[in-house]
């Protein structure tokens, strides 16, 4: 039998979204089943050379937003014409976050608009969540879940949690994410002193790369420049986590407002607080070496009500314990160790806050696992062992590699 031909059009090549959607999945694929599948990665296909796709079985395309859209759309068309099966993989809301920085330059360009598009042009959609499949669903009834995962003998996936004689409670989390971390607010300044003394805050991602764009009024032209570290949302996730450098010494918000890129405060443990510079995609996950409890506040809206549970499996596969908002991604794994009345479910793998106690739960969480040190073992105890078998990569792709077989027969 010959092999299934498959090219996969990533959308990016080193950032989350093309490794985790597109690249890894079909590397593993071609490992696991070298007999059965060839894979090509082409970032950039011209898609007016039509004879080019010809060796194709399945083109696997992430989102389909294309310079050249007019072409594209064309070869679509050729491809259903002539029995080559596409498949289209989408992990976000088509439409972004009124606030969210890319939010002009999708309605300038009607990105979203092209994205409802592509879903009728494509004989099949995949995504990360059952709850985003109900939403695409209207516009293409051939819609399928395969969840981001992870190969835990993968080597970027292999830590060890550094040793610390405080409980390490972290974000990690992108630049886009500050309405989700204002949900929690002033959080740092409800802990009294004896519970602050016994942490330590880790921030995860520091970067201080990125422009700021200003507009003429007289001419409209649109200018760029560098970033200021200040100007920087990261330097404002910061001021959020140290409660406005409150909570650390004079010395050491001098060091970090000095903006040394990658330098690392020799006392950060006794002062409480921990700056973890950014990394690339093959060092990213090592940032859960030194988390032990993550944070992922997530605001109520539609755009996060979709978003995968990209964060629990991190979490899980890293031994990680996390205290999670109860919206969206994070009521598909997780389950409350908290019931009410106040009584512990011995089974809960998580920490989940009801939005309407983000004002007062937070805190609430946090004391209880440092008063509790027990729990933080069993939370992570309880999430890896829920998660490990069905967010594995090697299950996840045997399962695409079954649905490719079903589909390919189709045509």
């Amino acid at each position: 039998m010959s092999k299934i031909n498959i090219l996969v059009v990533a959308s990016d090549n080193i950032g989350g979204v093309g490794f985790y959607r597109s690249n890894q999945p079909h590397k593993k694929l071609e490992e696991l089943f070298p007999e059965d599948f060839h894979i090509e990665y082409n970032m950039h296909p011209d898609w007016n050379n039509l004879d080019y796709f010809k060796q194709f079985n399945i083109i696997h395309v992430h989102k389909g937003i294309f310079e050249n859209d007019e072409s594209f759309v064309r070869a679509l068309k050729y491809f259903k014409e002539v029995g080559i099966t596409t498949v289209m993989d989408i992990d976000d809301h088509w439409k972004l976050d009124f606030r969210h920085p890319q939010n002009l330059i999708q309605k300038q360009l009607k990105l979203d608009e092209k994205v409802k598009r592509n879903f009728g042009l494509f004989d099949y959609i995949t995504t990360t969540t059952k709850i985003f499949a109900n939403e695409i669903k209207p516009f293409n009834k051939n819609v399928f879940v395969f969840p981001n995962a992870i190969d835990p003998d993968d080597e970027r996936f292999k830590i060890t949690k550094t040793p610390s004689s405080k409980l390490r409670i972290g974000l990690i989390m992108g630049s886009t994410h500050e309405h989700d971390l204002m949900i929690m607010d002033g959080f740092v300044n409800k802990l009294p002193k004896d519970v602050l003394d016994k942490i330590e805050f880790v921030l995860c991602g520091f970067d201080l790369r990125g422009v700021m764009r200003m507009i003429d009024n007289t001419t409209g032209e649109v200018k760029t420049r560098p970033i200021e570290p200040k100007e920087s949302v990261w330097y404002r996730y910061e001021k959020m986590v140290t409660d406005n450098y409150r909570i650390i010494s004079p010395q050491y918000k001098a060091f970090l407002e000095s903006f040394i890129v990658d330098a690392d405060y020799p006392n950060h443990e006794a002062e409480g607080y921990h700056r973890c510079w950014t990394k690339d995609m093959d060092h990213y996950y090592q940032h859960y070496a030194n988390v032990d409890v993550l944070l992922a506040p997530l605001e109520i809206s539609e755009f996060n009500k979709v978003k995968s549970q990209l964060k629990v499996i991190e979490a899980a596969f890293s031994h990680t314990a996390i205290i999670a908002s109860e919206f969206g991604p994070y009521t598909l794994d997780l389950k409350n160790i908290f019931v009410k009345g106040g009584g512990i479910d011995e089974s809960g793998n998580a920490i989940l806050i009801d939005e309407k106690r983000n004002h007062k739960d937070w805190v609430k969480a946090i004391e209880k696992l440092v008063k509790n040190p027990e729990l933080v073992t069993l939370l992570q105890n309880n999430l890896y062992n829920s998660i490990k078998d069905d967010y594995n990569l090697t299950k996840v792709t045997t399962d695409r590699a079954n649905w490719y077989k079903e589909i390919n027969k189709k045509q």
